[in-house]
């Protein structure tokens, strides 16, 4: 499978060492881009249209998952979104499933085959 024929994954995390082991998991199956911030997740949706999934954080400073999630809904309404945290309290869960409409919720630390079986469903 070459890149073009991959499915395009938008994904979001202020740990740098997350977004790189999310890299090295799923580039085999997909065409990874990653971003540290919901604003920078904006800004690569805006500039790349052809993103398929979307997976965030929740936790982040700034903007939180949840409302990352929201705005990117409104830009990729057709894109499955994924929340991928370490903080799975009960309020973030409401906001992420409310605000974000989100396919998946997983919790961190998150098996690889698990993670790569929620991106390849969605």
């Amino acid at each position: 499978m070459n890149e073009s024929t991959k499915p395009v994954v938008l994904c979001v995390d202020d740990e740098p060492r997350v977004l790189s082991g999310l890299m090295l998991l799923l580039r085999r199956h997909f065409e990874v881009i990653t971003a540290a911030s919901g604003a920078d997740g904006l800004a690569a949706i805006k500039s790349r249209r052809d993103i398929q999934v979307v997976m965030s954080d929740m936790r982040m400073p700034g903007m939180d998952g949840s409302t990352f999630l929201r705005e990117a809904r409104k830009a990729l309404p057709d894109a499955p979104r994924i929340l991928l945290t370490g903080n799975a309290d009960v309020e973030s869960a409401i906001a992420a499933v409310n605000d974000g409409q989100i396919f998946r919720f997983l919790i961190k630390p998150c098996p690889p085959e698990t993670t790569t079986a929620a991106l390849l469903a969605a």
